[in-house]
């Protein structure tokens, strides 16, 4: 195979044949111990009742009450192992647009790449435009449970991805999405983010999906065996103990991958892995999963032009021009959070990025992004 690295944008959106055939050998797996498993449950219980009636009598009350309860319990399983959609989800096989984005705040002085940071009032009134355009933000689990395991989406789905776990996503893109009824994807470092860990168990308390993205952010394409597992396998394992939940998606740190760190995710048991090559994401492609990186000068408008170009199916995102930030043009809304200690009304101007970028400011070509 060629560099998937320096190549055209347009071969980002291959995957290896062998992944598929593990991935659909992997899906058979699962959907044959889950039947296994269900049958015994079945029998264990079938046991249960036949002892107790054979033992004290099918007239007794007491032998009655038991059985009942023993099929009862089993019933209940059944029901806790059916996943119940609302009334107007339905099948969605196809693509879904998945939004990238670092630091709801302004860009602080100095910062190395401030075309990460968007503006509070922006990305609310981004939101706000969503949900009148009638779309609805799901998590990535979601997404792919609709792909590979026949669950259900809403009509017009999106996910919402916060890359690194800077404070901000906490205190502005939180509660503006607390305000929608909708949940996000917090794609965290294990080392260098400046969310604490308080806010984070807030944020997946409210339905929020935990994705690793790495443990220190470096560049995966340059780390020999050994640091590209710690990298990756490591931080899933980090974060699960971490925080009690599972951690089922990756987002490559930079969007730099190849080959060998496809493998990698794959190894390590992620579902999928999120990468910065523009366009919606597709079941077909689940280890370079397309995502739409929402950036400072975007505002509403190049905002709405990046997710109609995705949608349409470009591999290419739409040309923003460069302005001059002015904090003051941009007012704010209070929402409140759970968390009366940092409820605020603008994100905390001392954010900074986990980790520094790899290189000399160069960019993947076609991805964009960091």
């Amino acid at each position: 195979m060629t560099d998937p690295l320096y190549d055209e944008p347009r071969y980002l959106t291959e995957l290896p044949e062998d992944l598929k055939l593990k991935r659909a050998e992997a899906a058979r797996r699962r959907r044959l111990r889950r039947r296994l498993a269900l049958g015994a449950l079945l029998a264990v219980a079938g046991a249960v009742v036949a002892v107790g009636v054979t033992s004290l009598g099918g007239g007794n009350d007491s032998t009655t009450a038991s059985t009942e309860a023993q099929q009862s319990q089993t019933g209940g399983s059944s029901q806790q192992a059916t996943t119940t959609y609302p009334a107007d989800w339905k099948p969605h096989p196809g693509p879904v647009p998945i939004l990238e984005y670092h630091a709801i705040q302004p860009p602080v002085s100095g910062a190395e790449f401030p075309e990460d940071f968007v503006p509070q009032a922006d990305f609310q009134r981004q939101m706000q435009w969503l949900k009148d355009k009638g779309y609805e933000a799901v998590t990535l689990t979601q997404v792919e449970t609709a792909w590979y395991e026949h669950g259900e989406l809403p009509s017009k789905p999106i996910v919402i991805t916060f890359d690194d776990g800077y404070l901000s996503q906490y205190v502005a893109a939180f509660p503006e999405l607390q305000h929608l009824g909708w949940k996000g994807v917090l794609n965290l470092v294990v080392q260098g983010s400046d969310l604490p860990e308080a806010d984070v168990k807030k944020m997946l308390d409210a339905g929020w999906e935990l994705g690793s993205h790495s443990t220190t952010h470096p560049d995966l394409t340059t780390l020999d065996p050994a640091e590209l597992e710690r990298e990756v396998a490591g931080s899933r394992e980090i974060l699960k103990r971490r925080f009690g939940v599972p951690v089922e998606n990756f987002s490559y740190p930079s969007g730099l991958y190849d080959d060998t760190v496809i493998s990698a995710a794959h190894r390590a048991g992620y579902v999928g892995a999120q990468a910065e090559v523009f366009g919606s994401a597709t079941a077909a492609h689940p280890y370079i999963l397309n995502r739409i990186e929402i950036e400072l000068d975007d505002g509403l408008s190049g905002f709405a032009e990046k997710l109609r170009s995705a949608e349409s199916g470009s591999t290419t995102a739409p040309t923003t021009t460069t302005t001059t930030y002015a904090p003051t043009t941009y007012p704010t809304t209070t929402y409140s959070t759970t968390s009366p200690t940092t409820t605020t009304t603008a994100p905390p101007t001392t954010t900074t990025r986990p980790t520094t970028k790899p290189g000399a400011g160069g960019t993947k070509p076609g991805a964009g992004g960091r």
